[in-house]
């Protein structure tokens, strides 16, 4: 029994490594590899990283907060995004509204950034008028995707039809928070 403790304790020990030695580096990808860029985003994420005194915190801030821009969100015109809402190259309704929410504080401070999430909007609207019970949809509008047999009204353009309550409300909660920030 104590030859267990000793293996749990040595297994523990790379654990146990004063946070001061670990070298924290940016996971974001190279700037030119990133999606979209906005400089009221890098500005808070400069502002944040400034206050926080944990190493790994900063560290996980200045990594998480501008992922959504740098891996998920593909302007196809002025006014119109499209989100990758998962490993799947479809939008959800709901992630989508959801991963562009925490930078409606900025939008007032960066045009381009305002115009990305009016695209997200629009682009959310367009799908439910596309199939109003449908919650997942493809960029392309001619695709046809895994689930075109199902028993529902499959059209190209849906990845799914798995409609819930907040697949409307989370376009709707984003549409009105961007209408109070903006004025538009």
């Amino acid at each position: 029994m104590k030859h267990f403790f000793l293996i749990i304790a040595l297994a523990l020990v790379p654990f146990a490594i004063d946070a001061q030695t670990v070298k924290y580096e940016s996971q974001r990808p190279a700037p030119e590899d990133r999606l979209f860029v906005s400089q009221a985003v890098e500005a808070r994420i400069n502002e944040v990283t400034a206050l926080l005194t944990n190493e790994k915190l900063r560290w996980m801030f200045a990594n998480c907060f501008p992922n959504t821009l740098d891996t998920t969100v593909h302007p196809v015109g002025e006014y119109d995004t499209f989100v990758y809402t998962g490993d799947i190259a479809a939008m959800w309704l709901r992630d989508s509204g959801a991963q562009v929410w925490p930078y409606l504080s900025m939008v007032n401070e960066d045009e381009a950034l305002r115009k990305l999430i009016a695209g997200v909007i629009l682009r959310q609207f367009k799908c439910i008028c596309l199939d109003p019970y449908a919650n997942a949809f493809y960029k392309e509008p001619d695709k046809e995707g895994y689930w075109k047999s199902d028993i529902t009204d499959m059209k190209p353009g849906i990845h799914e039809r798995k409609w819930e309550i907040d697949s409307h409300c989370y376009p709707i909660r984003l549409a009105y928070e961007y209408w109070k920030i903006t004025g538009r």
